[in-house]
């Protein structure tokens, strides 16, 4: 039948476009762990780990309100002039970004000062990274892809440029990862999406989610890079190379097949949730967390293979192969919570959602500083893989006592 192998085909190249989202960046700091020495690659960590926070933030203020919101939008041409505002905001947004990085790397230097070499790009990384979740909320998953395409075939060949030429540095990498990103945005207008716009109006109509996404995006995607800080503040740069490359390993990739289901299905929670269709909700909820269930289960195979995936991958961090049962169980309780979050955010629960958000990163902090006191950096992964449990029995809770939202902009209600 043609609709159910058009809706498989929309949703393997959902995935196939989050795969390649998140490899061009999974690449950047896999050849960064390669190329660079410990210290380097503990260096890069650190100013790599401040823009990934800072384009999630965004990324939260403009893609993820779009994939919850403008389902409920009916008017054409009206949701044509807030994608077109949407992408003016995330333009601002890029500007300021790259404003701030310059500023903060000049100033503060040490780490940091690495920042200067990400700041000239960001606004297209922006751009781009909207203009693929605009394609999203219409299921248009091909012409994500084909940003994305785009963007991975532009770094590739900067990325070869300077492999040729031997010139591996920081300020290089970053390089490759903007002009990626150009790549990305010179398909923007012949996939038919508007030009960026004054970015008031998707302010505007965006506030009621935006804000609380923004803070459950900084506050999950800023839990993984503290830890990261903890362990180069407090112990070494080397345990934070280590920990990052064990996480390279196990946690990075199954977190990019994560992500693009996360993506996928928000739109679809969304549209059932404004239609009032709880079996609906509750059946993909539970497909998801078969999948992930068995994504899990690969996962955790990683455990007994850990020696031989670190001598061929990261050859230089094999002493920190008993990271990875940790992680690999951090990262399977991880993939079970996607469901849960998938319809929180279906169901625009923002503030809810945000409250579990911020329950659940206490809770791996605290494992992981106490964990750190105790074990070093052995014990911090093993107090996050233990605030992993504690994090999806709050995810779940959440999800299965939060109301269905009335009306497309009804007010998020916090879950008791």
């Amino acid at each position: 039948m043609p609709v159910p192998r058009t809706r498989s085909r929309r949703a393997v190249l959902g995935v196939a476009d989050q795969v390649l989202s998140s490899g061009t960046n999974y690449l950047t700091a896999f050849i960064a762990s390669v190329v660079l020495a410990p210290d380097g690659f503990g260096y890069f960590v650190v100013a790599y780990a401040v823009v990934t926070i800072y384009s999630a933030a965004v990324r939260a203020f403009v893609g993820e309100p779009l994939l919850a919101h403008l389902p409920s939008v009916d008017d054409e041409g009206h949701r044509r002039r807030l994608v077109a505002s949407s992408l003016g905001a995330a333009a601002v947004l890029g500007i300021v970004g790259g404003l701030l990085a310059l500023a903060v790397g000049t100033l503060v230097g040490g780490p940091l000062a690495w920042l200067t070499a990400f700041a000239l790009w960001l606004p297209g990384a922006l751009v781009a990274d909207a203009g693929r979740y605009a394609c999203f909320v219409r299921s248009d998953t091909a012409k994500a892809l084909a940003i994305d395409t785009a963007w991975a075939a532009a770094q590739a060949v900067a990325l070869g440029g300077i492999a040729l030429a031997g010139t591996w540095s920081v300020t290089a990498l970053a390089a490759a990862w903007g002009v990626g990103a150009l790549g990305g945005i010179a398909l923007l207008p012949l996939l038919g999406l508007p030009r960026p716009a004054d970015p008031r109006p998707w302010l505007r109509e965006s506030r009621y989610l935006a804000g609380w996404f923004t803070g459950v995006s900084i506050i999950g995607q800023s839990q993984v890079y503290v830890v990261l800080l903890l362990a180069g503040l407090l112990l070494s740069h080397t345990d934070a190379a280590g920990l990052r490359a064990v996480q390279l390993l196990v946690y990075q990739p199954p977190m990019t097949f994560m992500a693009a289901v996360l993506v996928l299905l928000t739109p679809i929670f969304a549209r059932r949730a404004v239609a009032g269709d709880r079996v609906a909700l509750d059946r993909f909820r539970t497909l998801t967390l078969g999948a992930m269930a068995v994504l899990g289960l690969v996962v955790l195979s990683a455990i007994p293979l850990r020696h031989v995936l670190l001598e061929l991958l990261f050859p230089r961090y094999t002493a920190f192969s008993p990271l990875v049962v940790p992680v690999a169980i951090q990262c399977a309780l991880a993939g079970l919570t996607v469901a849960f979050h998938a319809k929180l955010r279906g169901m625009r629960r923002a503030r809810a959602l945000f409250g579990v958000q911020i329950v659940m990163t206490s809770g791996v902090l605290t494992g992981a500083a106490l964990g750190l006191l105790v074990g070093g950096v052995d014990g911090l992964a093993w107090g996050m893989a233990i605030a992993g449990a504690v994090s999806l029995t709050v995810m779940a809770v959440a999800a299965e006592r939060a109301p269905l939202p009335v009306g497309p902009r009804a007010q998020e209600v916090t879950v008791p």
